[in-house]
């Protein structure tokens, strides 16, 4: 069951940046969160102004899940980022593996994945 709950948690980490729905964070993040893909993220705070400053620049980023994987208390995602570039839709295929504990995401870790 727990692995269930943390499909939920991660779902809902990317339901608050397909929204915009920062009040998501307090909910989904531990306060001890790191974001290896992105060091200027330091706090759930900043988690917040970076979902801003994103959904302001992009308002049409999107993520799907095509994929999630759930172990113990690891999650594996894959998915795909969209939004538009300079008038162009551009589609990104991401993977990203989720550490959680205690019912709260403590890491998250991404990686392109390039299909041949």
């Amino acid at each position: 069951m727990a692995t269930d709950m943390n499909k939920i948690i991660v779902k809902k980490y990317f339901e608050m940046w397909n929204t915009g729905n920062i009040k998501l964070a307090d909910e989904v993040l531990s306060p001890a969160y790191i974001d290896y893909a992105h060091p200027e993220i330091k706090s759930i705070e900043s988690v917040k102004q970076s979902i801003v400053k994103v959904r302001d620049i992009f308002p049409d980023f999107n993520i799907t899940i095509d994929t999630i994987i759930s172990e113990d208390n690891i999650v594996a995602v894959l998915g795909n980022i969209s939004r538009t570039e300079q008038e162009k839709k551009a589609v990104y295929k991401i993977m990203w593996l989720v550490t959680l504990v205690d019912g709260k995401m403590t890491e998250l870790r991404t990686g392109n994945v390039i299909l041949k």
